[in-house]
């Protein structure tokens, strides 16, 4: 007879904020279930019913599916109980040696713990595997606080460079030297930018054409290293040229960043041979924020497009004689996320500005009724009304309750009809507590559309993005697929309330 299993994952905030949010990483809460669910199947284990506590602190033991996974053991529902490790189910020692040694087996089920090899059926260790545990956690955060404790150490005293920047090589006993091929291009890369006043884009193509390596290839195939990325560039880029010109330590100092403590960077002088000197760097660094300075004067929208995932501003980018070509495009963490041309969300944000416009001066009324619906979602927020909705949710809500208790109707409906209605009952509290501040919204609403008004009467037919500046307030984006296929929310000034 098949064991049926209780699959049970836990993964509190501290957690997610160790893996940075990437929830492909192996501690998320989807992989901790298709880890177990997959152990499950390869060894002929029937999953009864997978219990997991997402956002939940170790140290709390009033978590909802966890109390449910007790009592669904209590009416022996199932006879295992598999997890990641057993601080899954908590990190309190006692209570979890409570479970582990006492409730478990008294009612007889049997505990898997991948991570820790253990099986309650099999363990016959006389350590407490409980204590192992708290043990090995210990020891494991104890190793790691020492590491930092080193790391922070080597970072105010020494230069810290595991890969040999462009411009450089290591000697037998990995210490940073020049390599004087490369550090004639370093050297190439700031003449052009700090003295012929190039652009890093103007450089990048200059280097491409001379078939000058990338470092990534160059560090390959010629300093015979390790790869550092799976795809290294294969051309120069303006983003690549940038980076070289914007690096401190080419003057032969060292800036080492620590992320766990309060400074970004700590500077360190004279660390190690200098390429280039700090005039020129100096010099760049100029001729770089000058050359930004101009750019921004190009006209352009990206301070209205936001990024509706990460709510950061999109960036604008052009080549010099191809505007037709400009983005604007997403980058987290120095990443390109994705790219739009620049003309396509141009003409649709202006074709709908010039729209909104005409549909105001042909009949103003019904303009601003459609947007008063729009921002407040058609609900007129009558408190009379909404009070007796209330009265009868609350209603319909003891009635489901008493027929669950009465065994009139199976947990299943219950649990669907009872979710629905306290959603709704939740819902309709909130929109109650809206009332006294519905006033006051519309007549905000009322202010900002005269001012929108007043603002149209002086458009004529002028350049697109200043009436775009002087109309839109933001434009969210979001489910972008390719530069041309994107969707787009635009919020107009007088919308926001």
């Amino acid at each position: 007879m098949k064991s049926k299993v209780a699959i049970y994952a836990r993964l509190s905030r501290e957690d997610e904020d160790k893996i940075d949010g990437n929830k492909s990483e192996s501690r998320s809460i989807e992989n901790q279930i298709k880890v177990l669910s997959d152990y499950a199947r390869e060894n002929d284990l029937d999953i009864y019913k997978i219990y997991y506590d997402d956002g939940y602190s170790g140290g709390n033991f009033e978590r909802p599916e966890f109390k449910k996974l007790l009592k669904d053991m209590y009416q022996h529902k199932f006879d295992t109980i598999l997890i990641k490790d057993i601080s899954r189910l908590g990190r309190v020692v006692y209570k979890v040696g409570e479970l582990i040694e006492c409730i478990f087996p008294k009612n007889n089920i049997r505990v898997i713990s991948l991570n820790d090899k253990y099986d309650s059926l099999t363990y016959n260790d006389d350590q407490s595997i409980v204590i192992r545990n708290f043990l090995n956690d210990y020891y494991l955060k104890e190793f790691k606080r020492k590491c930092r404790q080193a790391r922070t150490h080597y970072a105010r005293t020494k230069h810290l460079n595991y890969y040999p920047k462009y411009g450089y090589n290591f000697d037998k006993d990995r210490k940073e030297i020049i390599d004087d091929y490369s550090a004639n291009i370093v050297k190439r890369i700031f003449d052009y930018v700090a003295n012929q006043g190039l652009s890093t884009c103007q450089v990048a193509e200059i280097l491409n054409k001379e078939g000058v390596l990338t470092r990534s290839l160059y560090a390959t195939r010629v300093l015979g290293l390790k790869a550092l990325n799976k795809n290294p560039a294969k051309e120069w880029s303006g983003e690549k040229v940038w980076e070289i010109v914007k690096d401190y330590e080419y003057c032969g100092h060292s800036k080492n960043w620590v992320r766990h403590i309060k400074e970004e960077q700590i500077l360190i002088k004279d660390t190690h041979l200098a390429i280039i000197d700090e005039e020129t760097f100096n010099k760049a660094q100029k001729n770089i924020e000058d050359r930004s300075t101009r750019k921004n004067k190009v006209k352009h929208i990206g301070k209205l497009l936001i990024d509706r995932k990460t709510g950061k501003n999109l960036l604008y980018g052009r080549t010099i004689g191809k505007e037709d070509k400009a983005t604007y495009f997403c980058r987290v963490n120095n990443l390109r996320v994705y790219s739009i041309k620049a003309r396509a969300i141009e003409d649709i944000i202006y074709r709908d500005t010039l729209n909104v416009i005409q549909c105001c001066k042909l009949d103003q009324e019904r303009f601003y009724n459609f947007f008063k619906e729009r921002i407040f979602n058609g609900k007129e927020y009558n408190q009379e009304k909404l009070k007796d909705k209330l009265n009868k949710l609350n209603e319909e809500y003891s009635q489901i309750l008493e027929a669950y208790f009465n065994q009139t109707i199976c947990e299943e409906i219950y649990e669907k009809k009872s979710q629905k209605l306290l959603f709704d009952i939740k819902e309709t509290e909130i929109d109650i507590e809206r009332c006294s501040s519905y006033k006051a919204q519309i007549e905000l609403l009322e202010i900002r559309f005269k001012k929108f008004l007043e603002s149209i009467k002086s458009l004529s037919v002028i350049e697109p993005f200043e009436i775009i500046s002087k109309v839109v307030s933001k434009v969210y984006i979001e489910n972008v697929s390719n530069p041309d296929t994107f969707q787009l929310t635009i919020i107009y000034k007088f919308e926001e309330t």
